[in-house]
């Protein structure tokens, strides 16, 4: 069976076998984050397997990770962007935990696909359209995802097929109705230059951090490596490398989304447009 979340060395809050809103049957522990642990659950009403997040937070009044997963992630209906179909509390230890409940998806998420090789030009192209598409979804709704990273991107493929890759986890997105949670929100190997000075993210950022996870696809590698403080501090710098290996049509695109100027990026759109005409 195939990993479909890096798993994480944090003892979840609850065991397997739990009922989850008298529907739910926690089953093992797949992954999770900084946030939240993710299991794969049995919905016992519908006989499917589901994802289900249980999130870390037991304070109501801080679980902003929750309230933007809530607000923002379960109204979007895109099939680039992971389901969000219900949630509630779990009761577990003498404290509550928030859960939402997503849709399974089969596979693995990028992190871990890149762990084994670079995707190549034809799966990148492929999974980055999606999630190009995903992003102007997001866009057109005034949202910014503000955590675009391979950890955050899940991906299937089969025989034959690229399959599909969809983007998920909303814990620090904005939206009209959800300020940036704080200066330091997102994953700092991803952050945009101007949200690394401090500046609050845009629409501009997710695109800057699309092409970096672009960059990564095709070379096996972090365009800002090294630990978070130098990262970071080197994208305010100076542009990525793209290495000479990438095709000259990649790294006109490349250059395009990781542009030092948030005004000269091209739009979530504009870059799926991109992608879909590097097929040919």
């Amino acid at each position: 069976m195939t990993k479909r979340w890096v798993r994480k060395p944090h003892v979840p809050p609850a065991g397997d076998g739990l009922l989850l809103g008298s529907r739910y049957r926690l089953g093992p522990w797949i992954g999770g984050g900084s946030e939240a642990h993710v299991h794969e659950a049995l919905d016992e009403r519908t006989g499917r397997l589901v994802a289900a997040k249980l999130f870390r937070e037991t304070d109501p009044l801080k679980g902003e990770a929750f309230r933007r997963e809530l607000e923002i992630h379960k109204r979007l209906r895109n099939k680039n962007i992971v389901r969000v179909r219900d949630h509630g509390k779990l009761l577990s230890g003498g404290q509550e935990h928030d859960y939402v409940v997503m849709d399974l998806v089969g596979g693995q998420d990028l992190r871990s696909a890149l762990r084994e090789a670079p995707a190549g030009p034809a799966l990148t192209v492929a999974w980055m359209t999606d999630i190009a598409n995903a992003l102007a979804h997001l866009h057109r709704r005034g949202i910014v995802h503000n955590d675009v990273k391979p950890g955050n991107i899940l991906v299937t493929r089969s025989a034959g097929s690229a399959g599909v890759a969809m983007l998920t986890d909303f814990g620090v997105a904005i939206s009209p109705a959800h300020s940036p949670r704080s200066s330091s929100s997102g994953t700092p190997h991803y952050m945009s230059p101007e949200a690394v000075r401090g500046e609050a993210p845009t629409a501009a950022s997710d695109i800057y951090a699309l092409g970096l996870v672009t960059l990564e696809c095709l070379t096996g590698t972090k365009a800002f490596p090294g630990p978070p403080l130098e990262s970071m501090v080197a994208r305010t710098l100076s542009e990525p490398r793209v290495p000479g290996t990438v095709r000259r049509r990649w790294s006109m695109v490349l250059h395009a989304m990781t542009d030092p100027d948030p005004a000269g990026r091209p739009s979530a759109r504009q870059v799926a447009g991109m992608f879909r005409r590097l097929r040919w």
